[in-house]
């Protein structure tokens, strides 16, 4: 999957927008980031999932690893963008989304 795919997936999602910063492009519902594509670099991204979605969504994929460290251990997911599969990335964004929903995804700072 392009990064440009992975985010018109991402937008596809409601109240979803996208904004690049330092050519990475942030996915964000309301100011709540979901998930950073270009990031750690490019063909990767990163999304923000609980440690339960993490670990479900994992068992579908081997595109999904847990960030090293303690953010990982907290549901921070890399996505190799090349190797995930529409649907895995689609259930990977929903996620993500929802926990967003909820309030429980990153604030972006101001600027």
């Amino acid at each position: 999957m392009s990064p440009e795919a992975f985010i018109a997936l991402g937008q596809g999602l409601g109240s979803v927008r996208a904004k690049t910063i330092e050519g990475a492009t942030r996915l964000m519902v309301g100011g709540l980031v979901i998930a950073n594509v270009g990031w750690p670099e490019a063909g990767w991204a990163i999304v923000r999932l609980t440690p339960a979605d993490q670990a479900g969504l994992m068992t579908q994929s081997l595109a999904l690893a847990p960030e090293p460290g303690p953010r990982g251990r907290k549901g921070m997911t890399l996505v190799r963008l090349a190797d995930v599969s529409e649907a895995v990335a689609g259930r990977v964004l929903l996620a993500a989304w929802r926990l967003a929903a909820q309030g429980g995804a990153t604030r972006a700072k101001a600027g």
